[in-house]
C-alpha cells in the first residue's frame, strides 16, 4: 500500500471520530432539554388547593398553609422543614380541637355564635369599609374653608387674672342682716375705689372677705378664661370679672345667693386666634376623620340593605317591663326583722 492511502485512510478514522463526538454530543443535549421539558410537565407546581392534611373530611390546602405563614412573619420565618411541619401540626391540632367542638354542640353557644359572628364582620368591615377609606384625603382648599368658617374653634379665649372680696350671706339670713352685710360690701368697694389714696385691695380683702381660700392671697382668685364655666365660681363673678375692660379696674358690688362680691381685674390676655399653620395638621385629621365616618356609615346603609332586619318592639318592651317590675317589688321582711318588730 502506498503511503498516501494510508495517509488518507488515517485522517479519514480521525474524521469519523469527530463526527461521531459531534452527534453524541448533540443527542447528550438533546436528552438533558427534554428530560428538564418532561420534568416540568410532569411535576408542576403544587396547586393552592392541594391538600397538605385533611382533617375529619376538611382538607388544610396549600394556600392555607401559605396564608398562615403569611399572618405568623412571612414564609422567611419558616425557612426549614421542621418549622414547616410545626406550623402544620399546630393548624392540624386547632382542626382537631374545633371539629370535637362542634360535635359537641359548641357552634350553638351563644358567646362562640357571637364570638364567630364578630370575627366575620370585622374582616367584612375591614375589606368593603376600612380598606376603601384607608385612602381618603383633604384638600388644601377644604382645610382652609374650614378655618375660616370655625374661627372660635382655633380662637383663645380671653383670659383674666382677679381678685375678689367675697361678703357672705348666712343661711336663713334675715331682711336686716341681709341690708348690713350688703351695706358692709359697699364700703369695701367705696375704699377700694377712693381717689386718690385709695387703699390697696389686698389689704381690703384681708379685712372684709369671707373667703378663706382667697384672703390670705389679698383675694387672688388666680387666671379664669371667657366662657368657661368655673366650678369655683358663680356665673354672675365670671361675668363681673369679664365686664371689667382695664387691669386695676373694680367692679360695682355684685349680688348672688350666696352673698356680695367686690372683683378687681389684675391683667388680662385678649382672645387671640391661632394661625393656619398652627392647626392645619388638626382641622386635616378633624376633615379626613369627619369624611370617613360619613362614607362609613353610607356602606354601611349599602350592607344593611343586602340584609333583611326585623326588630321584636313589643318583646324587647317586655322584657324591659320584667326588669322594671322585680327591682320595684318590695322585699318581704327577714325573719330577724319580723322578731325585731315583735
Amino acid at each position: 500500500m502506498k503511503i498516501r492511502e494510508i495517509v488518507a485512510r488515517i485522517r479519514g478514522i480521525r474524521l469519523s471520530s469527530r463526527l461521531s463526538l459531534l452527534v453524541a454530543a448533540v443527542a447528550g443535549a438533546i436528552l438533558v432539554f427534554g428530560a428538564q421539558y418532561a420534568m416540568r410537565f410532569f411535576h408542576k407546581a403544587p396547586s393552592g388547593n392541594q391538600p397538605l392534611a385533611v382533617v375529619d373530611g376538611k382538607p388544610i390546602s396549600l394556600g392555607m398553609f401559605q396564608a398562615e405563614m403569611r399572618r405568623q412573619g412571612g414564609e422567611s420565618a419558616f425557612l426549614s422543614p421542621q418549622q414547616r411541619r410545626t406550623l402544620l401540626d399546630e393548624m392540624i391540632r386547632v382542626e382537631v380541637l374545633a371539629s370535637n367542638a362542634a360535635k359537641a354542640g359548641y357552634a350553638d353557644d351563644p358567646e362562640v355564635h357571637r364570638a364567630i359572628s364578630q370575627l366575620l364582620a370585622d374582616r367584612y368591615a375591614h375589606d368593603t369599609i376600612d380598606e376603601p377609606l384607608a385612602s381618603l384625603q383633604v384638600t388644601e382648599g377644604e382645610i382652609q374653608d374650614y378655618y375660616r368658617g370655625h374661627p372660635e374653634e382655633f380662637t383663645t379665649p380671653e383670659a383674666a387674672h382677679a381678685a375678689v372680696i367675697f361678703v357672705a350671706l348666712p343661711p336663713n339670713v334675715s331682711d336686716d342682716q341681709r341690708a348690713a352685710l350688703q351695706q358692709r360690701a359697699e364700703k369695701a368697694h367705696d375704699l377700694a375705689t377712693a381717689k386718690p389714696g385709695a387703699p390697696n385691695f389686698s389689704d381690703l380683702a384681708g379685712q372684709y372677705s369671707d373667703d378663706g381660700d382667697t384672703k390670705t392671697r389679698g383675694g387672688d382668685i388666680g387666671w379664669v378664661s371667657e366662657g368657661e364655666e368655673n366650678p369655683r365660681w358663680e356665673k354672675a363673678v365670671m361675668t363681673a370679672v369679664f365686664d371689667l375692660d382695664n387691669p386695676g379696674q373694680v367692679s360695682p358690688v355684685t349680688s348672688t345667693p350666696t352673698g356680695f362680691y367686690v372683683v378687681k381685674l389684675l391683667e388680662d390676655h385678649p382672645a387671640a386666634l391661632h394661625p393656619l399653620p398652627e392647626v392645619h395638621n388638626t382641622i386635616k385629621q378633624h376633615l379626613i376623620r369627619e369624611a370617613r365616618q360619613k362614607q362609613a356609615a353610607s356602606l354601611y346603609a349599602a350592607a344593611l340593605a343586602k340584609v333583611p332586619v326585623t326588630i321584636n318592639e313589643a318583646g324587647l318592651a317586655a322584657m324591659e317591663a320584667a326588669e322594671k317590675a322585680v327591682v320595684d317589688v318590695p322585699h318581704a321582711p327577714s325573719q330577724k326583722q319580723k322578731g325585731a318588730a315583735g
